[in-house]
This record gives structure tokens, sequence and C-alpha cells, in this order.
């Protein structure tokens, strides 16, 4: 009984010791499973914190993608007025210019009407010119005055008439009836010369300003510039050449001939056109032959894009980019001529900056 006992005892023992095995088994097992349970909970929580942060940026761009819709629909809404608005003008502007069209047709009608009395004014004011002559020669017999046949145009008829003395004398521009009074060279290069600019003491002021450059100013008989408006009739009345003389302090002298030598009117500037070079105060023209536009301090009409060539070389010109030279600069004297860029001066002669002691320019018919 007792081995009996004892045999019960120790599978009792051994059963109980398998179920602490399998029990333990079991407590490590279900430790794993709690702790994966943990892990997936606070896995969980996460997926959920970032659903949120996702639903709640999910929102906030609904949001903003409604106001987007909404400035969308307002600058639709605003385009489409615009647009309509620019219709309207479009329609206006259209409106505006059939009526201008209507009115340039009218103005041209005008014009070919105007052009025709005019052409009928030019002929009427010939015939008077024509009868104002005839009074004029008339009235010249009762009182002495020079005949028509001696109303010269320039001093080129003057020397053809029989004077071969250089001096003033009076020539009859166009068809105006008032003489204008000119210093004629009948000496240099065969005469025939209406001289239009003189220096060669600096008596005269030759810093003036368009008005007085256009009109004239200084003594015939002596230092003067004749007048641009003055200068561009008389050329006007057919083909001139153009003669420039210079002499240095050093008592040599020089001189630039142009075949061809064409003013235009005030409107264009009196720009000045040059053809035919010839003489022995350079190889080349110390002026610009191209059309330069005459310029004065007060009337820019250099090619300088950065400067006034008047001002900073006075007088007035026919300056190109400020040019090789500027008869109409300042008169220095002996000793201090040297080194002055805004004398009297002609590049080609004596350098850009020797300011000449006389100068005269002088015009003829081309054909003398």
């Amino acid at each position: 009984m007792l081995e009996i006992g004892t045999n019960l005892l120790s599978q009792t023992a051994e059963q109980t010791r398998k179920l602490n095995v399998v029990e333990a088994k079991v407590l490590n097992h279900t430790s794993r499973i709690e702790i994966q349970l943990l892990e997936n909970s606070l896995s969980t929580n996460k997926l959920e914190k970032e659903l949120l942060l996702q639903t709640t940026e999910i929102r906030q761009l609904r949001d903003k993608n409604s106001r987007l819709e909404s400035k969308v629909q307002l600058l639709e809404s605003q385009q489409r007025g615009e647009l309509e608005d620019m219709r309207l003008e479009k329609n206006r502007l259209q409106s505006v210019i059939r009526t201008q069209m209507v009115a340039i047709d009218s103005l041209e009608r005008q014009l070919r009407v105007a052009t025709s009395n005019n052409t009928s004014l030019q002929k009427q004011q010939a015939q008077l010119m024509e009868s104002v002559h005839t009074l004029i020669d008339m009235v010249a017999t009762t009182t002495g005055s020079p005949p028509r046949s001696q109303m010269w145009r320039d001093c080129a008829d003057a020397y053809k008439a029989g004077n071969s003395a250089s001096g003033l004398y009076h020539i009859y521009i166009g068809n105006r009836t008032e003489p204008v009074q000119v210093y004629c060279d009948m000496e240099t290069s065969g005469g025939g010369w209406t001289v239009f600019q003189r220096r060669f003491n600096g008596s005269v002021d030759f810093q003036r300003s368009w008005r007085e450059y256009k009109m004239g100013f200084g003594d015939v008989s002596g230092e003067h510039w004749l007048g641009n408006e003055v200068l561009y009739l008389l050329t006007s009345q057919g083909q001139y050449s153009l003669r420039v003389e210079l002499q240095d302090w050093e008592g040599i002298f020089a001189h630039s001939q142009y075949d061809r030598f064409t003013l235009a009117s005030e409107r264009q500037q009196y720009r000045l056109y040059l053809r035919g070079y010839s003489g022995t105060s350079g190889r080349q023209s110390s002026l610009i032959t191209h059309g330069a536009g005459f310029s004065t301090r007060d009337h820019d009409n250099d090619n300088c894009d950065h400067c006034k060539c008047a001002l900073m070389l006075t007088g007035g010109w026919w300056f190109d980019a400020c040019g090789f030279s500027n008869l109409n600069g300042i008169y220095y004297t002996v000793g201090h001529n040297i080194r002055k860029l805004n004398g009297i001066k002609w590049h080609h002669f004596r350098g850009p900056s020797y300011s000449l002691r006389s100068t005269s320019m002088m015009v003829r018919p081309y054909d003398f």
C-alpha cells in the first residue's frame, strides 16, 4: 500500500509539474498577446491622430479651394464686365474713325478746291507783281531811282552790268520790291560774289539768337551776318556756288570753294547741302556737306546727342557733332588765339584749337 501511495504521489507531482509548465507557457503566450495588443493600440492611436490631421488639412484645403473658386468667379465676372466695356469702347472708336474719315474726305475736297484757288491766286499775284514792276519803272523814270533793268538780283548781275568795284550794292531778291543792301566782292576769283559773312577785327558780337541769325546783324560794310532768310531767298533763285576765304595770324591766306551750295528754309532748320569741294585750306572739307541743320544757343539742331554745340563752341553754325569748323565763334586776338576750341576755327587749315584772324563767306551763281 505504501508503494502504491508513493507511486500516486509521484504521478501527482509529475502532473502538477506538467500543469505548471503548461500554465507558464499559457502565461507567456498571454503576455505576448497583451504586448501585441498594446502595440496595436498605440499604432491605432497614431493612425487616428494622423487621420485627424489629414481630415483637418482636407477641410482647410476645401475651405481654401472654396475661397479660390469664389475669387475665380469674381474675376470671371470682372473680366466679362471689362470685355463688355472694351467692346463698347471699340464700337465707339470705330464710330469716331468713321466720322473722322468722312471729315478727312471733306477736307481733301476742300484742299483740292483751295489748291485750285491758290493756283489762280498765284497767277493773279504774278500779274500784280508785273504791274508793280511796271509802276516801279515808271516811278524810277520820274524820280531818278534805278530802273528795273538795274534791279540786280545778286552781285553777279551787278558785275555783269559793268560794276567792277567791291563795295555796297542794293539787290532785289525774287519778287520783293524793297532792296537788300549787301557787300559785293568784285575782285576775288573773278568777282561777282555776294558776301553774307565777314569777320576781321572782332567789332561785332556773333553770340546771337536764332532770330538774329535769321534776320541778320552787324554792319554790311564791316563785320556782319547777312541773315539766313535773305541767304535762303537769294540762293533759291538758281544754282549757286560757295567760297570761304580764310586768313591766319601769320598772314597766310587760304580758301575753300564748293560748286553747289543749297540752303533749305527755316522750317527745315536752314539745312546746308554742299557738293564739289576744292581749295587750299585742306585736302578735305572742314564744313559738313551732307545736310547739317543750323544751330544757335536757343535753337539746337546739331547731331550731338548729349551736348549743345552752339553753347559749347558759341555762335550760330552748321554744327554736325560739334564738327570741324565754326567761323562764328569768339574772336580772339593774336597771342590769345591758341588752344581755343570755341574760337573761329577751320580744322583742316590750322587745326581744331587755332582761332583765325579773318574770314568771309560769299555766294555766286554756278554758271557765272
